[in-house]
C-alpha cells in the first residue's frame, strides 16, 4: 500500500514537472501596433493570405497598441517580432535595448493634422486641445514636427494622451478635443464628419522611418534563417498588397472593423504609393530623427543611423532580385 501511494505521488510530481516545462512547440508572436488603415496592413495580409506559411513561418499575429509597448514586449521576450516606428526604436536602443530594424514598409510621414473647422490656420492651434499618442510613437513625433514647422511650441497646446488613430479621431469628431494627427484613411473619415485638414505633412517631404519590423540582435544571431524568412515574407506581402487590390481591401475591412469602402479606397491608394517595394529602411530618416533627439538627449548625438538597423536581409532581397521575380 505504501509503495502504491509513493508511486501515485511520484507520478503526480512528474506530471507537474512536465506540465511546467517549456513547450517544444512554444509559439512565436509577431505584433502589429496600430489598427489604423495605414500602419499594419502588411502584417494582416501576410497572416491572412498565407504568406508567412508560404515562407515556412508559424507566427501568431497579435495586437499591441503603440510601438513603444510593442518594443517593450519584444525586449521582455514575449514577442519574436514587432511592428514599430523609428523614434521608438531609437529610444529603446539608446536606453540599452537589444533591438534592430530588419525591414521597412514606409519611409515618410503620411500624416495630417485635422480638427475643428473653426480653426482657420495652423497658428490657431496654439492654446487648443489635442488628442495625442504616447511619446515615442510616430503620431507623437509627427505632431511635434508639424507644430515646429508652423511655429507653434508643443507646450502651447493642451495635449491629452488618447491612444491610437481611431480613438484620437473619435475624440476629435465628438468635440472632446479640438484637433489631432491622423493618417490618410482617418483624414477621409474626418473630412466626411465635417472636420478640417489643417496641416498636410506630406508637403514637408520629410524622410522618416515610419512602419518597420523590429527584432532583437540576439534573435538575429541565434536564428538568422527565420529572420531572413520574415523579411522576405514582408516584401512579398507588400507586393501582394500592390497587385491584389480587392483581397487587400477585404483584409483591411476585417481588421478595421468594417470601415466604409470609400475610406478604404483612399487608404489603399495612399498605401500603394508609399509602401517600399524591397523593404529598405531610410537611413536618412533615422539620421534626421537622431539630429532632432540630440537637442534633448546627448546619447543621440553620439549615435549613427546604422546602429539601429540590420540590413543584411534587405540587401539580399535587392541582390537576389526577389521582388522583380514576383512580378
Amino acid at each position: 500500500m505504501k509503495n502504491r501511494f509513493l508511486s501515485i505521488v511520484s507520478g503526480l510530481l512528474l506530471g507537474l514537472v512536465v506540465a511546467s516545462a517549456p513547450s517544444a512547440e512554444a509559439r512565436t508572436y509577431i505584433a502589429y501596433i496600430s489598427d489604423s488603415t495605414s500602419s499594419s496592413v502588411i502584417y494582416w495580409l501576410a497572416k491572412d493570405v498565407g504568406i508567412y506559411k508560404k515562407h515556412g513561418l508559424d507566427l501568431d499575429l497579435i495586437f499591441i497598441n503603440g510601438s513603444v509597448r510593442g518594443i517593450q514586449s519584444l525586449i521582455a521576450g514575449d514577442l519574436g517580432y514587432s511592428g514599430a516606428v523609428g523614434p521608438a526604436v531609437i529610444n529603446a536602443k539608446l536606453a540599452g535595448g537589444d533591438v534592430a530594424i530588419i525591414q521597412s514598409q514606409m519611409n515618410t510621414l503620411p500624416y495630417f493634422i485635422v480638427g475643428n473647422p473653426n480653426i482657420k490656420s495652423p497658428e490657431q492651434l496654439r492654446g487648443k486641445s489635442a488628442a495625442v499618442h504616447i511619446p515615442g510613437t510616430s503620431a507623437d513625433f509627427a505632431l511635434r514636427l508639424a507644430l515646429a514647422k508652423v511655429g507653434v511650441a508643443y507646450k502651447d497646446i493642451k495635449a491629452v494622451t488618447v491612444g491610437g488613430g481611431p480613438a484620437r479621431l473619435l475624440a476629435t469628431m465628438t468635440g472632446q478635443m479640438d484637433f489631432t494627427v491622423v493618417t490618410e484613411g482617418e483624414k477621409i473619415q474626418a473630412e466626411k464628419a465635417g472636420l478640417k485638414t489643417i496641416i498636410d505633412m506630406a508637403k514637408f517631404k520629410v524622410p522618416f522611418q515610419f512602419n518597420c519590423s523590429v527584432t532583437t540582435r540576439k534573435r538575429i544571431r541565434e536564428n538568422p534563417d527565420e529572420v531572413r524568412r520574415v523579411v522576405f515574407a514582408m516584401a512579398e506581402s507588400i507586393h501582394f498588397f500592390k497587385t491584389h487590390k480587392e483581397e487587400s481591401i477585404k483584409v483591411m475591412q476585417k481588421y478595421t472593423r468594417g470601415l466604409g469602402r470609400d475610406i478604404l479606397e483612399g487608404a489603399y491608394a495612399a498605401n500603394a504609393e508609399l509602401l517600399v517595394d524591397d523593404g529598405y529602411p531610410t537611413l536618412e530618416g533615422l539620421k534626421q530623427t537622431l539630429e532632432i533627439q540630440a537637442l534633448t538627449d546627448a546619447r543621440a548625438a553620439k549615435a549613427k543611423a546604422e546602429d539601429f538597423v540590420e540590413l543584411r536581409f534587405v540587401d539580399e532581397i535587392r541582390k537576389s532580385g526577389f521582388v522583380e521575380k514576383l512580378r
